[in-house]
């Protein structure tokens, strides 16, 4: 009688635990089809962004028109600090632009993100990279939806050794580049966010980025240099020519000048269309972002120095 019991409820316990796994699996699996079908219809930062990578992995050398493609890519700076269609105004009809702008990037999301938009076949003539002193310097990834968005799976390993990710963010990453789900749950939150909270971006100019101090310049430059170099021959290897642009700053000691002289002593484009310090605080959003009228400055300024320096170099 004992055993009779005993196998009875052993027979109950796996049913139970197999309708947990189940019930688990079809959850998951509901997660992952709202997050890939669902959730870009709604938000429209995600749609915006699948938008511009399909634009960017389109791309061309040349355009119908016979314009040379550009394809512009960076974090905020370019998202909130150039206008598109001003840009393309200033530019049309020697190149017709293209962004992918993903907000809290850096240089290895961009480093990495161009190869696997290389191996996505995008081809574009140009390719210009968007980032401050500061991110071209940082040795930081934009989490998991830089693993979903940005990254070859084959480059996992050389991610952990570059970004220093130890086994546990490793194995997250592997992950949040297979799961839609996975890779876009801070998008997500910040969704959510926005949805509970929609004055939120009211308080942005009341919080002021406290960023730690920039090392002296002969460090910043000694960084730089050898990043701007990788991205300098990836584009090449791929048969487009590299520019780096530096948005505004109010930090006068972002060594943006010494960066931009010694890549030109090298043939790497560095574009600065304005100087540190040079903008008044006026037209910064945060101290650190543009606002309309400085996106308006700069890409009034920005457009004639592309013209110029491309031409030139």
């Amino acid at each position: 009688m004992p055993s009779s019991i005993s196998a009875s409820e052993h027979r109950k316990a796996t049913r139970a635990i197999a309708i947990l796994l189940a019930s688990l699996l079809v959850y998951v699996c509901a997660l992952e089809i709202v997050t890939r079908m669902a959730f870009p219809r709604i938000n429209h930062i995600w749609r915006t962004l699948q938008s511009d990578h399909l634009t960017a992995v389109s791309l061309h050398p040349l355009k119908a028109g016979k314009s040379a493609t550009m394809l512009m890519v960076g974090n905020s700076y370019l998202e909130v600090g150039v206008n598109r269609e001003n840009l393309q105004r200033e530019i049309a009809p020697t190149f017709s632009i293209a962004y992918l702008p993903m907000s809290g990037t850096s240089y290895f999301d961009w480093y990495f993100g161009l190869r696997k938009l290389f191996a996505e076949d995008s081809r574009p003539a140009i390719v210009g990279v968007c980032l401050s002193t500061r991110d071209l310097i940082s040795d930081s990834t934009y989490g998991e939806s830089f693993a979903h968005a940005l990254m070859l799976r084959r480059d996992l390993l050389r991610v952990k050794k570059e970004a220093h990710l130890d086994n546990t963010m490793t194995s997250d990453y592997f992950f949040d580049s297979l799961s839609s789900w996975m890779g876009h749950r801070d998008e997500t939150h910040n969704w959510l966010l926005r949805k509970a909270a929609p004055g939120i971006n009211n308080l942005v100019s009341y919080l002021k980025p406290k960023n730690q101090p920039l090392p002296p310049s002969d460090v910043i430059v000694a960084k730089a240099l050898p990043r701007l170099r990788q991205l300098n021959e990836l584009a090449q290897n791929y048969g487009a020519r590299f520019f780096l642009l530096i948005p505004p700053t109010m930090d006068v000691r972002d060594a943006s000048k010494e960066i931009q002289e010694a890549a030109a002593k090298e043939g790497i484009l560095v574009l600065l269309p304005f100087q540190h310090a040079e903008l008044p605080e006026s037209v910064f959003l945060d101290g650190a972002h543009l606002n309309p009228q400085g996106a308006a400055l700069f890409t009034e300024k920005l457009g004639p120095t592309l013209l110029q320096s491309l031409y030139q170099n």
